[in-house]
């Protein structure tokens, strides 16, 4: 399929060694899809926009919705500079174009404490693969209803997600959850946007291992962020 662009987000903070691995991983997942990546640097990396607005959350999706706009596929995928893709994520599944879809095979890895892989049910931004104008759209409502910065940052969340939009004020979308057969892996660290992370606050999830097929063992795979 060549139906999809894969924009990428970053807040050109990570280290720059785990940003060249993290990439190269990406690249080796992307095959043939374009990428779109924003950053707060100039980047060699697909067609690159620099992200020169306020840090916050509503930020990220109104650099989201830039990108979106750029791209001309069918679909769109998130991939955040803290998560590492397997070609199979951006394969696997096509929602319908009324719909977000959520990969919920994803495993948190943090950069502190016992490396432990953990999981819970819960929708986030790095593993969305969405219609592209259904994104357009939805966004282009929340910066309607809210512009400029006037979006409440306590509301600020995933497309698709009922609460979010129940209280933003806008147009209920559905969303759908799907499970690839080979996770993601979202690091968990501190120099993430989330306040938990920063202060290593933030709980494993109910399920945990040390070693899952395809990624190996936590252990390994946390040296990688240095």
């Amino acid at each position: 399929m060549q139906d999809l662009t894969i924009i990428y987000l970053t807040a050109s903070q990570i280290p720059e060694s785990f940003a060249e691995y993290q990439r190269k991983i990406l690249l080796e997942a992307a095959g043939d899809y374009p990428i779109i990546s924003i950053s707060r640097e100039p980047l060699d990396f697909g067609t690159n926009l620099l992200d020169d607005g306020e840090k916050r959350y509503s930020n990220i999706y109104r650099q989201m919705l830039r990108a979106a706009k750029v791209a001309t596929t069918s679909f769109v995928a998130i991939a955040e500079d803290d998560t590492l893709y397997p070609k199979e994520h951006f394969n696997f599944y096509r929602p319908e174009k009324n719909t977000f879809a959520y990969n919920q095979n994803r495993w948190a890895l943090f950069t502190w404490g016992k490396p432990t892989y953990s999981w819970r049910n819960r929708k986030s931004n790095c593993s969305l693969i969405a219609p592209r104008e259904l994104m357009i759209e939805a966004l282009e409502e929340r910066f309607a209803k809210y512009p400029g910065d006037t979006m409440p940052p306590q509301y600020v969340g995933e497309l698709g997600r009922e609460r979010v939009d129940r209280w933003l004020g806008v147009t209920i979308r559905k969303s759908v959850e799907v499970y690839s057969e080979v996770s993601i892996i979202q690091i968990n660290h501190d120099d993430a946007t989330e306040d938990r992370q920063k202060r290593y606050r933030k709980a494993l999830g109910p399920m945990k291992a040390y070693d899952i097929p395809f990624w190996g063992k936590a252990e390994d795979l946390i040296k990688n962020y240095k």
